[in-house]
């Protein structure tokens, strides 16, 4: 049965393609440590595509900040970005395989601040600093918070460094990516908190929406496997 079954993807996987592949720090899903992007996103694709015999462009990750990444995966042919929120903004936007996990999207303020957010609405009375185009600002902006309170950073750590320095109330952002990242830039994780949950969301490989379909199904049956 599991000998049919594999003999069944390895013909759905036929066609080996090379991928352009892009993604950004957000530990513990992608990071880079000692110059080697890692994470568990980035273990799991390496492992889907081994497994269906797709290659990664020169052997190369790019590791950009979020909005350039985003903008590249839009508009470059065969390439993919990674751990990505589905969003109905983004629905028709790519081509999707996952889930492949779950996030944690909330906003992180400094405790000595005692911010305490009871309701959406109590958004608005802060300077809030996130990132164009990432899901927990369109979560915001959902919300009704107005866009123009919001302080837009090209990359989290840019977001983080402005609220050590007390520029901003707080940050929207994965909670876990914040905290970790939060450590590595020299701050103390225990000096910040999370004030209000967002959203836990499933995060997935985005493809260009030009993927062909079959390469589309052939990566997602091939998943389900891997994640038994």
């Amino acid at each position: 049965m599991r000998h049919g079954l594999i003999l069944a993807l390895f013909a759905l996987c036929v066609y080996a393609e090379v991928f352009k592949v892009y993604t950004e720090q957000n530990p513990p899903y992608n990071f880079m440590e000692n110059g080697t992007v890692t994470g568990r996103s980035t273990k799991l694709l390496k492992a889907l595509f081994q497994q269906c015999s797709h290659q990664i462009e020169g052997e190369r990750i790019w590791f950009l900040p979020w909005v350039q990444a985003y903008h590249e995966a839009l508009h470059v042919n065969n390439s993919v970005i990674y751990s990505t929120v589905r969003t109905p903004e983004r629905e028709m936007l790519f081509q999707w395989v996952g889930p492949i996990g779950k996030m944690t999207l909330g906003i992180v303020a400094k405790k000595r601040t005692h911010i305490r957010i009871a309701s959406s609405e109590q958004l608005q009375r802060y300077k809030i600093a996130t990132i164009p185009d990432t899901a927990s600002e369109k979560l915001l902006i959902n919300l009704g918070v107005d866009e123009a309170v919001l302080e837009r950073f090209g990359q989290v750590s840019s977001q983080i460094k402005k609220l050590a320095q007390n520029r901003v109330d707080a940050i929207a952002y994965s909670v876990d990516g914040t905290f970790s990242i939060l450590e590595e830039m020299g701050y103390d994780p225990n000096d910040y908190e999370v004030v209000y949950l967002l959203k836990e969301s499933d995060l997935y490989f985005a493809f260009n929406k030009e993927t062909h379909p079959q390469t589309i199904t052939a990566l997602n049956a091939t998943l389900k496997t891997l994640l038994k």
